[in-house]
């Protein structure tokens, strides 16, 4: 028997829908709640009252022995915390903090997101040993900013307009570097952080050291204000003059004198009308300056501005309610009231002033008396110590708090309901419990434990604030310790999130793009490999959602065609070979940081890797397929220009007859390629993942297949009882001690299963994607961790412990051989027109094919209702088909590029 449950928002086809309201260039994932797991401190709750202001609200359950070891769940290092069950629409948020290891005493903190106001947390304390045990929870509560937040502001009441620096309608330096058209992580050009700015960002970075350098803005003149000056706030070194010319509302010269700190230098402008009008900054070349903005004003206006400092309060007032088991907290810089109640009786409200509880707070762990805790006051946490909670051998106890927001009236209303009526809040969470996990295949049960750690993992690996594109957004990370944005780890956590959020995937794919013509490309941090374009691939087969392939594919293009050196400003083309190489974005090439060849280059300038070329090819045969498929037949031909000329260079200069792999190629200082990249015995020194990564694009002969596969595949080479090694095992440069080197990672892993799926060899794709799973979930099993990677010497996980970034294809494989209605291919099969019939003992489908290639085999796998038995036919004739467990269909497409209907049908 299995259960059947539609998970998410259908269509009539059966497809899910991506929301219509995530249309949009927002880089914030828009589809997420107020309320989340965004702390980049504790692990608990956080409310966010203004998106824009940088400013977050969180909430931690810290549980602990009384006035004995005491949990404190920092993000940022194990601490004995774990992610444990999120559902995909996250208003049900489960942590364990284990107290003893291993589940004989521990805590299960629930947050039930009830909506917009109120979260319910859940506190089930368990005691699974043969003796009393005496615990305690401590309810913190605290704000949380971003780290350069304006230490000063204008009077509200000031009569002058101000204009941020950063919101320029355009940025032109003379000198065009390779980031010109690539702004780090989606910063502006120029855009510096800092907390003497009143916005916190100021143009910096060298702005206006070059003759020519020009910055324009577009004003908004009022009525009454046709004269009057505009006063630049800005910081010039001392002894330094900056000057520019400024031209459009008014023609002047500016001056901007140093003094080491931040002033205001002000020119006159008349004009004889209200209206827009533009500003234009010419530099003179003569220094540097950081500009933090300008106003606009009478003379008098202007010359009377003052800065107040804005000072930022961590302390709350703190208001106790009568029965002494709630309070409501007033933070000054938010408008936001925040009330916590709790029902358990033996509870003291406190307050702890120190900001490393990790630390200070386990040392007062035996102060049980006092009502403050004072340390460093750093920093202010308000406390409601719950203690002692005695639970007998082999007992449990559940204790709830309330957290809410509002106005002071809605968070009084909210906590007397709490209080005299919990069975209200309790009732609905009752409902939610009760709702069915996933259409999982009977032999996908062994599975589910770690399936389950990792969904957790990537939904609770979200923060907030991170800046981009002058916002602020909440962001999947690949773990709580990277703070920021990752182009190709997120490009992963989009794939794992189409086997969990439809939408949240669309919008982590939509967070790296950006409208045509914008001064980013995309939005770049680390590895630029194109891993948003494999996402997009997937998104479309598992929705056929036109309107997702239509708004994502002119963003995508143009990330493409930065990467791919049609971008003017681009330099990822090396002019004598064709092959790419990004060394001027990015020192690692492949996300793999000691590689060796990669490791071992000093100038890498002159120096093309395998994978930029290979990957570059399979996302140009990608956005073939929607360019096809949306009948753009221009760009279908631009692809493949790209397709022909990145296959015919890697061949005739990158492939090593000697040892089956593909090399990184040296080329001479004028750029013309000179040879492969050799260790120094001679050998080819990319005998490893990069090698054979031409699998992937598709592009090599049946016999330059045949050897890479084997490489792969071979004990003595690539292959490992734990996966695929990142580096062949028997070059001379292997090693067991490495990052990468020495270890498996699933990314590429993921890249050569779907390679198998397209080249026909479902056994080996079966075979790769079942040693994964059985690695992952022997180690989650183990550890309650979710690793980044495993040593092969060992054969265990490592690396940061609450990872989903690159490990997220382990939620792809479970879905494609484990989850009822889960239709999975690999980069050569078009899916339109998909349907399954209401209990999954019907399929059909209209198929295209990738026929950049000649005609061949490829393999799609179809998880159907297990208790029946199935005849598949393609265009009416029976195909081949394999079944490893029930419910499991690997059917084998025949030979043949010409599109078609895909029929399952019960016998």
């Amino acid at each position: 028997m299995f259960l059947i449950v539609v998970l998410g928002t259908t269509s009539t086809l059966g497809q899910p829908i991506i929301s219509p309201s995530c249309f949009s260039n927002s880089h914030d994932i828009t589809s997420l709640q107020a309320w989340g797991p965004y702390s980049k401190r504790y692990a608990g709750i956080s409310h966010i009252p203004d998106m824009q202001a940088g400013i977050r609200f969180d909430f931690s359950v810290m549980p602990g022995y009384y006035r004995n070891r005491q949990l404190v769940p920092h993000v940022l290092f194990e601490s004995s915390y774990y992610p444990w069950d999120i559902n995909p629409s996250m208003n049900r948020i489960t942590y364990r903090y284990e107290m003893e290891w291993k589940d004989r005493v521990f805590t299960d903190v629930t947050y039930y997101i009830l909506d917009e106001q109120r979260i319910l947390v859940g506190m089930n304390c368990v005691n699974n040993t043969a003796v009393n045990q005496n615990l305690v929870l401590n309810l913190m509560a605290y704000i949380d900013y971003e780290g350069e937040q304006p230490q000063f502001k204008i009077p509200e009441d000031a009569n002058i307009q101000w204009h941020n620096a950063t919101d320029y309608i355009s940025n032109e330096p003379i000198y065009k570097s390779p980031q010109y058209n690539l702004v780090y992580d989606g910063w502006k050009r120029n855009e510096m952080r800092t907390s003497q700015s009143l916005s916190g960002f100021v143009l910096g970075k060298g702005f206006g050291k070059n003759k020519g350098d020009k910055v324009s803005y577009e004003i908004n003149i009022l009525p009454e204000k046709e004269k009057g000056m505009i006063g630049f706030r800005y910081n010039t070194p001392k002894g330094k003059t900056s000057t520019f010319q400024v031209k459009g509302i008014t023609e002047s010269r500016l001056e901007l004198q140093g003094t080491g700190e931040y002033s205001i230098a002000s020119i006159p402008y008349t004009c004889k009308e209200p209206g827009k009008y533009t500003l234009e900054l010419i530099s003179e070349g003569t220094y540097s300056t950081n500009l933090d903005g300008f106003f606009i004003g009478s003379e008098e206006d202007i010359k009377q501005i003052k800065m107040l400092p804005r000072k930022l309060s961590f302390i709350p007032e703190i208001k106790s309610g009568k029965t002494k088991q709630d309070f409501i907290l007033k933070y000054p810089e938010c408008d936001n009231y925040y009330g916590i109640a709790w029902n358990y009786q033996e509870s003291q409200i406190r307050e702890v002033l120190d900001d490393n509880l990790e630390s200070f707070f386990r040392k007062k762990t035996h102060d049980h008396v006092s009502s403050r805790l004072i340390g460093n006051r750093e920093w202010h946490y308000s406390n409601a110590f719950l203690r002692p909670i005695v639970l007998t051998p082999h007992s449990e106890q559940t204790i709830y708090a309330l957290v809410c927001t509002g106005t002071p009236q809605q968070v009084n209303e909210q906590i007397q309901k709490f209080h005299s009526t919990p069975e209200t809040l309790t009732s609905l969470i009752q409902k939610d419990s009760n709702n069915s996990e996933d259409r999982i295949l009977a032999n996908g049960k062994k599975y589910e434990f770690g399936h389950r750690l990792l969904q957790s993992a990537l939904l609770s690996n979200i923060v907030y604030p991170v800046h981009t594109q002058g916002q602020y957004i909440r962001h999947f990370t690949p773990g709580k310790n990277w703070n920021s944005l990752y182009t190709w780890d997120s490009g992963f956590i989009a794939l794992g999130l189409i086997d969990v959020d439809i939408t949240k995937a669309f919008e982590c794919i939509r967070a790296y793009t950006t409208p045509v013509g914008s001064e980013s490309a995309f939005i770049h941090h680390g590895t630029p490999l194109p891993i948003q374009m494999y996402a997009y691939y997937d998104l479309w087969n598992n929705t056929q959602s036109k309107e997702a392939l239509q708004f994502l594919y002119p963003r995508l293009k143009q990330f493409f065609d930065f990467m791919t050196g049609k971008n003017p400003y681009s330099t990822t083309r090396m002019k004598g070979s064709g092959l790419l190489r990004t060394w001027d974005y990015f020192y690692n090439s492949g996300g793999w940081d000691d590689y060796p060849p990669q490791h071992a280059l000093r100038d890498k300038a002159s120096v093309t890797p395998v994978v930029s070329s290979a990957y570059y090819i399979r996302a140009a045969k990608i956005l073939r397929l929607a360019a096809k498929e949306l009948g753009l037949k221009k760009d279908v031909k631009e692809y493949e220009q790209t397709i022909k000329q990145l296959s015919n260079a890697l061949q005739t200069y990158s492939w090593d007859e000697e040892t089956g792999y593909f090399g990184y190629v040296m080329h001479d200082k004028d750029g013309k390629p000179k040879g492969i990249y050799r260790y120094k015995d001679g050998s080819n020194f990319n005998k490893g993942l990069d090698g054979v990564s031409p699998l992937i694009a598709n592009i090599s002969s049946k016999e330059q297949t045949s050897r890479m596969i084997n490489h792969v595949f071979s004990p003595n080479e690539m292959w490992t009882e734990v996966g695929i090694s990142t580096v062949d095992q028997s070059a001379p440069y292997y090693r067991t001690d490495g990052y990468w080197n020495g270890a498996v990672w699933f990314p590429h892993q993921w890249m050569v299963w779907k390679a198998l799926l397209d080249l026909g060899e479902g056994e080996k794709a079966y075979q790769l994607a079942t040693t994964a799973l059985n690695t992952w979930e022997k180690e989650c099993k183990e550890s309650y961790y979710t690793f980044e990677h495993f040593i092969i010497s060992s054969q265990r996980g490592a690396g940061w412990h609450q990872f989903s970034g690159l490990s997220s294809p382990i939620l792809n494989w479970f879905a494609a051989y484990y989850r009822i209605g889960k239709v999975s291919t690999g980069f050569e099969v078009w899916i339109s027109n998909s349907h399954f019939n209401d209990d999954y003992t019907q399929y059909q489908a209209e198929i295209a094919f990738d026929d950049s290639t000649v005609p061949h085999q490829r393999t799609i796998l179809v998880c159907m209702n297990p208790e029946k038995d199935y005849q598949i036919t393609f265009n009416g004739k029976v195909v081949e088909s394999r079944i490893y467990h029930q419910g499991l269909l690997e059917i084998t497409l025949p030979s043949t590029n010409k599109s078609g209907k895909l029929t399952v049908a019960s016998i």
